[in-house]
């Protein structure tokens, strides 16, 4: 080996073909085995290597599974090609041939004591989901790991080990989350959904029981209301009194969250059924349980299916303990190549198999006929085409055509048909050699069966918030908008009877109740379009500081002199990039609910602060690794009870007394912070007061300066040209009107063609003023199209509700600008006058 690490190939002069054909073969490794440089380690060459070793490193280059090997003193190193995936660019090819106590001196105080064991005579070993610290790229990382140590007969004794082993740390982390997203789901699950209960732990009463469950525990629809003791008696009885003892445990010992599992015998049927339940506790403030609401699922199929896997594991143990005795005796039996390679074939889990380059089988393990139940005569000398299904036969066609040009299967999944007509998940490894292609099979149906149940558990949970939230979001839409369009028509009403009573001196006053209406329904649109992030956001680099302490004057007039305000900048805050209005209107909402919480006076404190988030944490979970600016606005109010925190952000949502508040100032916060790539926290305790955290993105750039607005009445036309395109009839009319008294010269259009075709005249243009959501040709369309002949048009879009096109990255291109709809014809003047003078 040079110094270098790379191998140098010395073949020993000496060494006759069939003095190490047990080299033959093998793959990469079998290459790198035979160009090694023996002589200078302390086996010597490999015509002198002992019986015992010849044979397992046969093994091992023949074989599709990770396997490595020890041998002697020095635990000298060996690997086929499937455990050389385990290893990293810096492990490989190093580890062949060195000893093995210092290549794997990291995690030695694990393995060393095992490969003792096994070298002293105790025995073959097996370890599954083993937690072992795995060195990747110079760096440690950790895995969890199956495996088992196997003994191998030397001259002289115990000449070596065999490992046979598998990641299974993708395995373990699926069980993991699917146990996690179960557990997330009960906590969510309504009554009357799957299995729902409630149960009045006071009376001992179950008052509420939904239709699923009164089917899983085999009791009629129309079940009366039952007590502690009728549950307790459909039990069964080797699980009642563990199971009875384990809920009043539960509701005595102060916790919030109960779980079990127990069998019944079902009163309908005198079925025996596995019952599994999640239920929460809930108490007052002094702990004593007041009601229990828990969902009920019928797991009989799972515990079984559970019970066949231990079976299984339990099985694949003894095949371990079977392939360590056939490793005992492999001295003794060298000359028996075809059996020994018989035995190995037949006692693996596995499915291996041989097939030809048309795909037809010409051998198969014993494997087969124990997954798919048909025999090894059944399924030789055909093709699989009569046990796959239907919808997966043209990819296997095409996957056996691959491998006939030469190329590896990897993880390549199919179903195929056991022989009792259900279908099994496979995937497959397979490498083409010399005309005949070589496959290993497992059977993953379960594994697919947990991912489909984890899928499922992710997608009720979904649906169980989006109808919560559907709910509550139509019922305050309903309540709050026909109040204000009550107080519009109310005061239109009254302008028309007037009118035509000739009293004008009331006009003003109905006037302004007519405009104070609209114009709260122009904000409860934009709270809602906030609250589904939907609102058409005008993104700015923006320092946060600059735009506080703008702001310090009106908060101060805001929360009133009973109200201390405390403000800390942080000297190096960074840039962000939002919506200053957005941002703007999200502090002074954020003021105005400390103010209502601190009636007695109090003290308000806004702070400021870079962090950096590393990791996903309780406070930050919605937010991805970054830099970010964090705006904390606490006070040292009443504070929030536990019920009231988890639906501060629900739409509608408000403890304010019924017309002091709409309930989607914090849910208008959140889809605003949401929006702009950040995230909004709420941390609040009964009596000391309420923190909210505001998280923005950081943005490497200096903040925007804002430019004064002009007044209207200082910049009339000069006679410039705009094309006002624009749907509904109303809208127009009232753009055109305004800009004809401004003494602007105008074009109109009612739709994207109509306005295009204008544009494709020769009428000189000064700017022109789109409606983004225009039937056919959308806004943005038209000034796509339009630039192309006029590439420097000026563009100014109105929208009312643009979806996601108009909150896109890289919407308004330089020389657009949006305005949302409904707006002040003040604004819009100023706005066109600003961009036209440009």
């Amino acid at each position: 080996m040079n110094s270098d690490g790379s191998i140098v190939p010395h073949m020993a002069a000496e060494r006759t073909e069939n003095q190490v054909d047990f080299l033959a073969g093998g793959g990469d490794m079998g290459a790198l085995m035979r160009a090694y440089d023996w002589r200078s380690s302390p086996l010597g060459p490999p015509s002198g290597w002992p019986q015992g070793l010849r044979t397992a490193i046969r093994i091992l280059l023949n074989s599709y599974h990770p396997i490595f090997i020890w041998w002697g003193p020095e635990l000298i190193q060996f690997y086929n090609d499937a455990y050389r995936a385990t290893l990293d660019d810096q492990q490989h090819p190093r580890a062949l041939g060195e000893q093995g106590r210092a290549f794997w001196h990291e995690i030695w105080h694990i393995i060393g004591p095992q490969v003792d064991q096994v070298m002293s005579g105790g025995g073959p070993t097996w370890h599954e989901d083993q937690l072992i610290p795995v060195t990747r790229n110079g760096e440690l990382t950790y895995g969890y790991w199956t495996y088992g140590y196997s003994p191998l007969d030397g001259d002289d004794g115990i000449g070596g080990v065999m490992v046979i082993c598998r990641d299974v740390t993708k395995d373990h982390q699926a069980n993991i989350a699917l146990r996690e997203r179960e557990a997330e789901l009960a906590r969510v699950q309504e009554i009357g959904s799957i299995g729902g209960l409630e149960v009045d732990l006071r009376t001992g009463f179950r008052n509420r029981r939904s239709p699923e469950y009164l089917r899983i525990h085999g009791l009629p629809p129309d079940a009366v209301n039952e007590s502690h003791q009728d549950w307790v008696a459909r039990v069964h009885p080797e699980d009642r009194e563990a199971t009875e003892q384990k809920f009043i445990e539960a509701v005595k010992s102060g916790v919030q969250e109960y779980s079990v599992q127990y069998r019944i015998i079902r009163p309908s049927d005198g079925a025996l059924r596995w019952i599994s339940v999640k239920s929460i506790i809930e108490r007052d403030e002094s702990g004593k349980p007041l009601r229990l609401v828990g969902a009920h699922t019928d797991v009989t199929e799972e515990v079984q299916s559970r019970e066949a896997l231990q079976r299984s594991e339990e099985q694949a143990k003894q095949l371990a303990l079977k392939l360590a005795e056939l490793n005992a005796t492999l001295a003794e039996r060298v000359r028996e190549k075809t059996r020994e390679r018989d035995r190995i074939w037949s006692v693996s889990r596995d499915l291996l198999m041989v097939a030809d380059y048309s795909g037809a089988w010409r051998t198969v393990n014993p494997a087969w006929t124990q997954v798919l139940g048909w025999s090894e005569t059944d399924l030789l000398d055909r093709t699989s085409r009569w046990l796959e299904h239907p919808d997966d036969q043209a990819k296997t066609i095409a996957e056996i055509e691959k491998l006939a040009l030469g190329y590896q299967t990897i993880r390549f999944e199919n179903r195929l048909r056991h022989k009792d007509g259900s279908y099994r998940w496979l995937s497959w490894t397979a490498t083409p050699d010399n005309e005949l292609i070589y496959c290993v099979a497992r059977d993953v149906t379960e594994e697919k069966a947990a991912a489909e149940r984890l899928k499922a558990a992710e997608e009720a949970l979904r649906q169980s918030q989006k109808m919560e939230a559907v709910g509550q979001l139509t019922g305050g839409i309903a309540h709050d908008f026909n109040n204000l369009l009550t107080g519009i028509v109310g005061s239109l009403d009254l302008m028309q009877t007037r009118l035509g009573q000739g009293r004008t001196e009331s006009l003003p006053r109905y006037i302004d109740a007519a405009m104070t209406s609209a114009n709260r329904a122009a904000s409860l649109t934009h709270r809602l379009l906030a609250f589904a992030r939907r609102q058409p956001l005008v993104p700015k680099a923006v320092d946060a500081n600059a735009l506080v302490m703008s702001l310090e004057d009106l908060l101060r007039r805001t929360i009133g002199e009973r109200l201390e305000l405390h403000i800390a900048a942080a000297p190096d805050l960074w840039s962000t990039l939002c919506d200053p209005n957005q941002l703007e209107s999200a502090l002074l909402n954020l003021a105005i609910n400390a103010r209502d919480a601190m009636p007695d006076g109090g003290r308000l404190s806004i702070v400021t602060r870079n962090i950096h988030v590393g990791t996903i944490t309780a406070d930050t979970p919605a937010l991805t690794p970054g830099d970010y600016i964090c705006i904390a606005v606490a006070d040292t109010g009443t504070g929030m009870t536990a019920d009231v925190l988890a639906r501060a952000f629900d739409p509608f949502f408000t403890t304010k007394p019924i017309g002091q508040g709409t309930g989607l100032g914090l849910s208008m916060i959140y889809g605003f912070a949401r929006q702009s790539n950040g995230h909004v926290s709420i941390d609040s305790h009964v009596g000391l007061g309420t923190s909210v955290k505001l998280y923005l993105p950081r943005h490497e750039g200096a903040a925007s300066e804002d430019v004064a607005g002009t007044q209207r009445d200082e910049h009339k036309s000069a006679g410039e040209t705009v094309l006002v395109v624009e749907d509904e009839p109303v809208v127009r009319a009232v753009v055109v009107e305004l800009l004809q008294d401004e003494g602007y010269h105008v074009l109109e259009a009612i739709d994207g063609t109509s306005g295009l075709a204008v544009l494709q005249g020769n009428a000189k243009i000064d700017l022109l003023v789109t409606d983004v959501g225009l039937p056919g040709m959308n806004g943005r369309q038209l000034a796509d199209q339009a630039r192309e002949t006029r590439p420097d048009l000026k563009i100014l879009f109105i929208t009312g509700y643009a979806e996601s096109v108009a909150m896109a990255e890289g919407f308004l291109l330089p020389g657009m600008e949006m305005i949302t709809k409904p707006f002040d014809l003040d604004i819009l003047s100023r706005r066109i006058r600003a961009m036209i003078s440009v």
